[in-house]
């Protein structure tokens, strides 16, 4: 008798939280942010004015809202840009839109984040030195153009939503790969060559993890989708086009095989020290994509989408309509890097000369910035050493999933790290997040490197790439972990 009741306590408590759970309300939208006059393009050291649009610029946006009858109980909105980062400027300037347009819903809900395509409109009119002959629109402009047509797609998404079903799974794909290079003497180098006798090893871990996150309506129509790669969209960054990356040839195949209508929301995982670039093997993996008839772009495409393809069917036989939704904003206060005196002499002796060479050659403003803030924040440090940076971010709890933002280039451990120690089943780690900034700027979040990579030094781990170094990007990993498993206590 005792063993009887006790199965059916069990069995009335697995019950209780399901008459308790809210229902799942989905909206989402896409919106053609591709510019209507060409633009100074954002990534590279030199400026570049786009010559032609080879494909459409979008924002991919879901709303997520969990509601007891009428009441809601929690909500956020994800906004996925085929942009290198969200600048302070656009950021703001979509939150202000969109509090005008819909004053009772809360702005800081707004998670804003980018693929980081570095052939994509610049949105800091400073970072580059734009000619007065260049007929483009400028940044200026484009960040009120971009602002005033996202801001009212948001407002859709969320009025539009419907009662939603959702789902998960997990595969994987080789598309990132560590850029890094490490030498005899220890030092690394960003694409390093490899095909030298002191060539030892690739730096770091790469993650393949293609996660995603499906959401369909009560008649079982695919509605949007989560699609989560470590990995920033730069296997033609070097282009004078506008172009979207590798998610335009993976957005598309998804959505031939999906359906045409279905959002496909791109978000870029822990990612600093990988790019899609290989730096080895490379005559091999160009034999490969010959054989298969492909360019890169629709191998790399290729590799998501059948990872995609191949959680589909598993996660559709999964589906559920009543997970538990929490969002969490907070800012946190990371310690900044402390630049030494060695770094700020050099810096400064490198700003000076490039400043001199400024007016004959303008377009050395990217080079000058990013040496000249180093020595603002060394002056700037020595009356406040314990310094801060204000680190927005996003934890979003949604059934056995979670979500955690940042706004760095954050390198691939710090990633693992917090899927490896998440209470969550599965976990998406979001980089590049509300109005992060790129690296060169006094506000920018830039790299984040882990402790190796800084003593290897090399672009994306030295001074002039980093705000917070490796001391905050632990604190990073544990206060984000401290919110994600607090969700799950």
């Amino acid at each position: 008798m005792k063993k009887y009741w006790g199965t059916l306590a069990v069995g009335i408590l697995a019950f209780l939280p399901q008459l308790c759970m809210s229902e799942l309300y989905v909206g989402c939208r896409t919106v053609d942010l591709t510019p209507p006059r060409a633009v100074a393009l954002d990534g590279q050291m030199g400026t570049r004015i786009s010559t032609e649009v080879l494909t459409p610029m979008t924002a991919n946006i879901i709303s997520l809202e969990s509601r007891e009858g009428e009441k809601m109980l929690d909500a956020c909105v994800f906004v996925s840009f085929d942009l290198v980062g969200i600048r302070p400027e656009l950021d703001s300037a979509i939150r202000e839109e969109f509090a005008t347009l819909l004053p009772e819903y809360d702005p800081q809900r707004l998670i804003l984040c980018a693929t980081h395509t570095h052939t994509a409109p610049v949105a800091d009119k400073n970072k580059y030195h734009i000619p007065e002959s260049a007929d483009c629109m400028h940044p200026e402009e484009y960040v009120l153009w971009a602002a005033q047509k996202t801001a009212p797609a948001i407002v859709e998404a969320i009025r539009s939503a419907v009662p939603a079903q959702y789902s998960y799974g997990m595969d994987f794909a080789v598309v990132a790969q560590c850029r890094r290079a490490v030498y005899e003497n220890g030092t690394a180098v960003m694409y390093g060559n490899t095909n030298q006798k002191t060539f030892r090893a690739i730096e770091a871990m790469e993650d393949h993890d293609v996660n995603t996150l499906f959401f369909w309506d009560k008649s079982d129509k695919l509605l949007a989708m989560f699609v989560n790669v470590s990995c920033p969209a730069q296997e033609v960054e070097g282009l004078s086009q506008l172009h979207a990356d590798f998610w335009h040839p993976t957005r598309r195949m998804l959505k031939k095989r999906l359906g045409e209508d279905v959002v496909v929301a791109a978000i870029c995982g822990a990612a600093g020290d990988v790019s899609p670039h290989t730096l080895y093997r490379k005559e091999a993996e160009a034999r490969m994509a010959c054989l298969r008839k492909m360019s890169r772009l629709d191998e790399i495409g290729r590799r998501i989408s059948n990872a995609v393809f191949n959680t589909y069917d598993l996660a559709f036989q999964s589906k559920r309509s009543n997970p538990v939704l929490k969002h969490e904003y907070r800012v946190l206060e990371i310690p900044q890097h402390r630049i030494t005196k060695p770094e700020y002499e050099q810096s400064k002796a490198e700003a000076e000369a490039l400043q001199k060479q400024l007016a004959k050659d303008p377009n050395k403003t990217r080079l000058f910035t990013w040496a000249n803030t180093i020595v603002q924040r060394y002056e700037k440090q020595q009356n406040d050493p314990n310094a801060t940076f204000s680190v927005p971010i996003h934890v979003v709890r949604l059934g056995d999933t979670v979500f955690a933002t940042n706004p760095f280039e954050l390198f691939t451990a710090y990633g693992v790290q917090m899927k490896a120690r998440s209470r969550a089943t599965q976990t998406f780690v979001v980089q590049l997040t509300d109005g992060c900034g790129i690296c060169g700027t006094a506000s920018s979040a830039g790299y984040l490197p882990t402790e190796d990579a800084y003593r290897g030094g090399g672009y994306s781990a030295i001074v002039k790439s980093i705000t917070v170094g490796p001391a905050g990007g632990q604190k990073l990993v544990e206060e984000s972990l401290r919110i994600m498993n607090g969700m799950f206590e």
